[in-house]
């Protein structure tokens, strides 16, 4: 009886690699889980998907811009003032505000770890949520590409981690949500944990067994259950034995998306031989009373990104961040407080080789004839960033089977791979 990957465990995990080493967590603490000790650490990419429109105006804003403070009379970021806008910096000769709330991203970014890129999008004429995760998370722009046969079918990240042997063992590709996300599909070794805390087996013990059982035998998809199976029983044993090594993490926010990155932190900690994870940040279609609702989003971004860069302290010389949304929002509010679906917004990376405390991109302007529709331009494609990160951190050649059609044009955001991570020895501010 073969199982889908999807519907074998609860919190979403799946993996049909077999095999143990073990790994240190904490003083007298070890784990048996799977990573090629012999084979040196690569780095650790992360992607985090802001679902359903986050407004890059807001989270970056144009503060002192007149067209800005025109066309959002009730809901735009100060300059000044007692909930005043962070200012980081400007680009185009505009001078930028984070959000007052992303106080923890303010210093991430003043540290040089965290980079902005603004006006930055997929160049699509969708407004649809869902079309345009869909088009990014596959790493096209056109719907038709949707439908032609070969690796397209899948996700960038899938195709990235297909177009040479990566080696990857154990939870080497995992997505921290209830299920893997499209830009993984197609990397059948790619599985989902959404809380590696909660790690369980639908109906416990008794199914775990039955499932084991009705996979005994030769066939490959049995020898793929059963590796599921040892992975499952290995990660449980070993959890329940560090309990209180995983209670003294950072101090993550309360909600899914502080959950998703402890885990992710936990399972690189575990050294489960983690290298790409994917995490879901959604709730951004503020259609309504930003001024209530975008606050709280904006500090639980800013908070969980600070909580886990510092859980990543031994790891920051080979980890990468990426943050980003689907479109962002129109540059004029609605008449509920809110604004509507646009087209470009900002992207964010992270990491210990990122040049940060800059704003990359290029910055369109907001006067009437500088817009798209009534919408921030799109200046440069997200795709660009991505393309940057997998070659100069995750040595990826092969970008063209990645992204067809992209030239690959590097914004000078990240550093090149080296042996030693000299880097941080040069950084300001560490």
């Amino acid at each position: 009886m073969a199982l889908s990957r999807r519907t074998l465990v609860t919190t979403g995990i799946a993996a049909a690699s077999t095999g143990a080493i073990t790994a240190a967590l904490a003083p007298g603490v070890r784990v048996a889980l799977n990573r090629d000790a012999a084979r040196p650490p690569r780095d650790i990419l992360v992607v985090v998907f802001l679902r359903f429109g986050s407004d890059g105006l807001t989270l970056v804003a144009p503060a002192d811009n007149g067209e800005y403070r025109d066309n959002r009379p009730t809901i735009a970021v100060s300059s000044s003032g007692g909930s005043a806008g962070l200012h980081i910096g400007g680009l185009g000769g505009v001078a930028f505000f984070l959000h007052p709330e992303l106080t923890d991203m303010k210093a991430l970014y003043e540290s040089g770890n965290l980079a902005v890129v603004h006006a930055v999008g997929l160049p699509t004429n969708t407004r649809s949520h869902f079309e345009s995760q869909d088009l990014m998370e596959r790493g096209v722009v056109e719907k038709d590409s949707l439908l032609k046969t070969g690796p397209l079918k899948g996700g960038w990240l899938a195709r990235h981690l297909m177009t040479r042997d990566l080696g990857l063992t154990g939870l080497g590709a995992v997505a921290s949500a209830a299920d893997v996300q499209t830009s993984l599909r197609g990397f059948e070794r790619a599985v989902a944990v959404p809380d590696v805390t909660q790690f369980n087996v639908i109906g416990g013990d008794l199914n775990l067994n039955i499932i084991e059982a009705l996979n005994a035998g030769p066939e490959a998809h049995a020898r793929a259950v059963r590796g599921t199976v040892g992975m499952v029983k290995s990660v449980r044993e070993s959890l329940a034995k560090l309990n209180a090594a995983f209670t003294t993490s950072q101090n993550y926010p309360a909600g899914e998306f502080g959950t998703a990155m402890r885990s992710v932190a936990n399972l690189v900690k575990m050294n489960t031989g983690l290298e790409v994870a994917t995490v879901d940040f959604g709730g951004w279609d503020h259609h309504y009373n930003m001024n209530t609702h975008f606050p709280g989003h904006a500090r639980q971004l800013s908070q969980t990104l600070g909580a886990f860069w510092s859980d990543m302290a031994p790891y920051r010389d080979r980890l990468t961040v990426v943050a980003m949304t689907e479109f962002g929002r129109r540059l004029e509010e609605n008449a509920a407080g809110g604004t509507d679906h646009g087209a470009a917004s900002v992207m964010f990376v992270l990491g210990g080789a990122v040049r940060g405390g800059e704003i990359y991109g290029r910055w369109p302007g907001l006067r009437p004839a500088d817009l798209r529709e009534g919408d921030l331009r799109i200046t440069t494609d997200m795709r660009q960033v991505l393309q940057e990160i997998l070659a100069k951190r995750r040595g990826e050649t092969a970008l063209a089977e990645i992204f067809p059609g992209l030239a690959y044009e590097p914004l000078g955001i990240l550093e090149e791979r080296r042996a030693g991570g000299l880097k941080n020895l040069f950084r300001r501010g560490t």
